[in-house]
């Protein structure tokens, strides 16, 4: 009996030990999708190592972005997972734990449509243009960010308007273990847009102004006008959601 007993254990240690091991990549979506607007389309492989489309749901419809992600994990104490995928730069190298993540410096290469699927106002704008991303080594621990992120809108485009480019637009996002702050800035072009506010975790405030050069005006009215509301010859841009 005690040896029907350990061969039981044993049959059910390895069995746990096959599961941890094989753990499908379907796994981690099912995490991701409950925790993040993220969502892991046809995922292939382990939780380990394995691929998967990647997508961003608006509690409706999920919008697919093109190329295929991959991970790694290459090591558990702590956990350490590296990204890859055709926007990268490099692998973005993740250490994990209960309480943060962090991250080593990277910089990645996107079309600017992507945005539409954040939903309001990119959504209605459909923008165009190129996103050029650049961060620091750093750490976000809840809503608290170490480190800097850097998003250059390249040639920015609108449906909205026959005028190409619009401009070219630098975001900050900044943390020095606090929640980060947001700064817009206009590098170029005849929309000028700029402005400051926060992050709290999913929570963003932001204030902002976008005015056009006065030769401009016309032919930017409409754009302007979906932008925010009207205060004489600018438009007040506003986000507190």
């Amino acid at each position: 009996m005690t040896r029907a007993l350990g061969l039981a254990i044993l049959l059910g240690v390895a069995m746990l030990v096959t599961i941890v091991v094989r753990a499908p990549a379907a796994w981690l979506g099912d995490w991701i999708e409950t925790r993040s607007k993220l969502r892991l389309i046809d995922a292939r492989g382990t939780v380990w190592q394995g691929s998967a489309l990647l997508g961003i749901s608006d509690g409706r419809a999920t919008t697919l972005l093109p190329g295929r992600l991959e991970w790694r994990v290459e090591a558990l104490s702590p956990v350490r997972l590296s990204v890859s995928h055709p926007w990268l730069a490099a692998p973005l190298v993740l250490s994990l734990s209960t309480q943060n993540m962090g991250f080593k410096s990277g910089s990645a290469r996107l079309p600017a449509g992507v945005l539409a699927s954040a939903g309001a106002p990119f959504n209605t704008v459909r923008p165009g243009g190129v996103l050029e991303l650049a961060w620091t080594d750093g750490e976000l621990r809840g809503a608290a960010l170490t480190g800097e992120l850097q998003v250059d809108w390249r040639d920015a485009q609108s449906a909205l308007s026959t005028i190409v480019p619009l401009g070219s637009y630098r975001l900050r996002v900044s943390g020095a273990g606090a929640p980060p702050a947001l700064e817009l800035q206009t590098l170029s072009g005849p929309l000028r847009m700029q402005g400051k506010g926060t992050m709290n975790g999913a929570r963003i405030k932001f204030n902002g102004t976008a005015t056009a050069e006065p030769a401009m005006q016309p032919a930017l009215n409409g754009l302007l006008g979906v932008l925010g509301m009207r205060s004489g010859d600018k438009v007040l841009l506003a986000i507190d959601s």
